[in-house]
């Protein structure tokens, strides 16, 4: 009992917030509007309802002249002056009659193009929303793809910028090692000529000690043979 309360709960909501209220407005282009949405919104629900509770809840939706013909119908049903209406198409067919004039009126075949064109429409507006929220799919995919180029470019760019770093330091190094070598080497360099210099001027200053000496040695020689000359010549003298 619980789970049939609750089935018919979920009926009464499903038909209440989608089919609208007719009775207001009964000109047959109003009622053949009306029709054709109740139908397609209440076929879903055969396999779930028993036609009874479907067809109970459809007529909860009449007001106005649709509600004063309904309970005046079964008014006559139950004095036995028209047949029971126990389906939704029996009811379908009934307010057919009675709401559509003959002037207003289609074959069946011209009945079914129509609902056939109003399923081929719907079916556009379905495909056209369809392709509109693959439009929106199909940009937003294109806004992740050229998002994700962007950071790859980024980190492209990222990766080229350091590898040109490296490379400036690398040989920022090479240079400084360079110039390193070259000043050890310039400081050799100067110290071999400064020992170059050196050398030459101890032999320049032996050199000129030498000479030197042998100049103070050659006076000594001469003073000495002058000397013994002087001596000499006093020895002949006397």
């Amino acid at each position: 009992m619980h789970l049939a309360r609750h089935s018919s709960n979920e009926l009464h909501h499903t038909i209440h917030s989608d089919i609208p209220f007719f009775g207001e407005d009964i000109g047959p282009i109003s009622f053949r509007d009306w029709i054709w949405d109740t139908k397609k919104l209440a076929q879903p629900l055969f396999s779930k309802y028993s036609q009874f509770d479907i067809l109970r809840h459809v007529t909860s939706r009449f007001v106005g002249r649709a509600s004063e013909w309904w309970q005046k119908r079964q008014s006559r049903v139950q004095n036995g002056r028209e047949s029971c209406i126990n389906t939704f198409y029996e009811l379908k067919t009934c307010m057919w009659k009675h709401f559509i004039p003959p002037s207003f009126r289609i074959t069946k075949e011209q009945q079914s193009r129509i609902e056939d064109f109003i399923d081929i429409s719907d079916a556009f507006i379905q495909n056209l929303a369809k392709f509109s929220r693959l439009e929106k799919d199909f940009k937003k995919n294109l806004d992740l793809l050229l998002s994700e180029q962007r950071e790859r470019e980024r980190k492209k760019q990222k990766r080229v910028r350091e590898k040109v770093e490296k490379f400036r330091e690398f040989d920022m190094q090479r240079v400084k090692e360079k110039l390193a070598k070259l000043h050890v080497e310039a400081k050799k360099r100067e110290q071999e000529e400064y020992e170059k210099n050196e050398k030459k001027k101890r032999v320049e200053e032996e050199k000129e000690k030498e000479e030197s000496l042998g100049k103070v040695k050659e006076n000594e020689r001469k003073e000495f043979e002058e000397r013994e000359k002087i001596r000499q010549e006093s020895e002949l003298e006397r």
